[in-house]
């Protein structure tokens, strides 16, 4: 069954508020709290339809080329339009709702060419180590054992964290989307236990900077 988050309509004017957004994931799944925080901090009403349930997996599988989460379905006429990646839905609202993002304290990325290339490497980066840790967690979870394939996932993940705890800059505002990723991406790491966070200094102290902003408060991974 969706529930109805939290999140308050925008308003243009005298114009009726634009129908909600289904959105389609886990509380858990730190993709989706990506988009839960960026639809929130853009003053959209959102139809959250949580996929662990029999109901929420049935309506992914109806609708989900991918068969993964987030999924948004926006309405739409004649018929509703279903974004099937995290990537393309943050792209959606952002060329939908930038104004409001950025007076929410978030940025789309530098304008100068090589500002932005080296913003892309972090953004890249942090997700190539979220997504070590999630095949890692999960095919452990499955009881592979811990050779090969499954090894090398932890491998590349404390390769992808040493990069970034030399580069990563450190957690502020206007938030950018590495560091956004990165935020949601450590705190699944701690919750899930894929790692040891407290081996990298910087990156422990970005996850704390993040925690105290504020920005991912009532989306915490659970």
């Amino acid at each position: 069954m969706g529930t109805l988050e939290g999140y308050q309509p925008s308003f243009d004017g005298d114009s009726k508020a634009a129908p909600a957004l289904r959105l389609y994931g886990t509380t858990t799944s730190p993709y989706t709290r990506k988009i839960r925080v960026l639809a929130r901090a853009a003053g959209l009403e959102v139809v959250f339809v949580d996929t662990r349930t029999e109901e929420g997996a049935a309506a992914l599988a109806r609708i989900a080329p991918l068969g993964k989460v987030p999924v948004v379905e926006l309405p739409s006429e004649p018929a509703s339009r279903v974004l099937p990646d995290s990537g393309l839905i943050a792209a959606w609202l952002w060329t939908e709702h930038a104004p409001a993002l950025r007076a929410a304290g978030f940025m789309e990325g530098p304008s100068d060419r090589q500002a932005a290339w080296a913003e892309r490497e972090l953004f890249i980066v942090v997700e190539g180590a979220l997504d070590a840790a999630i095949n890692r967690f999960y095919l452990l979870r499955d009881q592979l054992p811990d050779m090969g394939y499954v090894t090398r996932q932890r491998h590349r993940l404390e390769t992808a964290l040493a990069w970034l705890e030399a580069r990563m800059p450190a957690f502020g505002r206007p938030v950018s989307p590495p560091a956004l990723s990165l935020g949601c991406a450590l705190d699944w790491m701690v919750f899930r236990g894929t790692t040891d966070v407290a081996r990298y200094p910087r990156l422990s102290a970005f996850r704390e900077a993040w925690a105290a902003s504020g920005i991912g408060a009532d989306t915490e991974p659970g």
